[in-house]
């Protein structure tokens, strides 16, 4: 019982360590980008939704590790991939119509972000969940608190490092 005590306030603790990341990146970064509100307005949906799928994912290749069923986690990666590229342009398309600017480069700004995201987050997921596992933890107390966390900051940083590229 002390060790799982031990191994959720750990996750809560890294969790608040990674959020309070994300605020301090997004105060830093916000700025530079007050003339460009869409990219404002979108990163907070770009962050519910790669949240949402961080968690998805983090869950999935939890129960696909209990079950030993390594195909259920490599299939579960996959969807995650997928949903990345398939959803962003949907959110661009209703940022722009809200806010204006170039949909073209919202789109490809949302698109890229999310595969940086996804191509950082989703193998952390899997060896997050591996090492729980190894350490005697439940990657249920520890896969997704950290790798929402992780989604968090990482599509902050990656939305303005991405836009800093693109957007004219």
């Amino acid at each position: 019982m002390i060790r799982e005590i031990v191994a959720a306030l750990s996750s809560l603790a890294a969790l608040v360590a990674l959020e309070s990341g994300t605020g301090v990146a997004l105060e830093l970064l916000k700025h530079k980008w007050a003339q460009h509100p869409e990219l404002l307005a979108i990163l907070p949906a770009l962050m519910d939704f790669r949240g949402n799928v961080a968690l998805a994912h983090s869950s999935r290749a939890t129960t696909a590790q209990h079950l030993g069923d390594d195909r259920a986690m490599v299939d579960s990666t996959v969807a995650t991939m997928i949903a990345c590229l398939i959803v962003p342009p949907f959110i661009a398309f209703a940022v722009h119509e809200m806010y204006g600017g170039n949909l073209e480069e919202l789109a490809a700004v949302a698109v890229l972000t999310m595969l940086a995201v996804a191509s950082v987050v989703t193998p952390f997921t899997v060896a997050v969940v591996k090492a729980s596992v190894r350490l005697g933890l439940d990657p249920d107390h520890v896969a997704p608190a950290l790798t929402t966390s992780l989604s968090d900051i990482l599509t902050v940083v990656f939305t303005f490092l991405i836009a800093g590229v693109i957007i004219s």
